[in-house]
């Protein structure tokens, strides 16, 4: 059965409809049980599956290397993968370290439905797919 990307939203995304869209992301790339995390588990990550933990920045700046240490070292903890989803840009120093640390950083834009690699990580997966075997 092949699965369809997610919809454009002509007008954006708030927090939370991020977070559902870049559910739908994992979900379109192989994370078939992906789901929105929930108190408590939300103050740890956004969205999580049986292989990935993943966080949605939504803001307009850029991200810093702190939110990919972060991920990492919560990710490696649960034995699963990180992924941050980006409304933004990302810091050259926060690219390079999740190119070290393994962080997948993708990219993404609400209102034409696209979504991109922004670290070495993010663009294996956007090729191999989020597959849970």
């Amino acid at each position: 059965m092949e699965r369809e990307p997610p919809a454009p939203r002509p007008f954006g995304v708030s927090a939370d409809e991020a977070v559902e869209l870049c559910r739908e992301w994992m979900i379109y790339l192989g994370a078939v049980d992906a789901v929105a995390a929930q108190n408590p588990a939300r103050q740890l990550c956004d969205l999580y599956s049986s292989r990935y933990l993943a966080w949605v920045d939504n803001r307009r700046g850029n991200l810093d290397v702190d939110a990919v240490e972060k991920a990492a070292t919560l990710a490696a903890s649960d034995g699963r993968q990180a992924l941050i989803f980006v409304r933004g840009g990302v810091r050259p120093v926060a690219q390079e370290q999740a190119d070290a640390l393994g962080v997948a950083i993708l990219w993404y834009h609400a209102v034409d439905a696209t979504l991109a690699g922004r670290s070495r990580p993010g663009l294996a997966l956007l090729v191999s797919g989020l597959g849970t075997a």
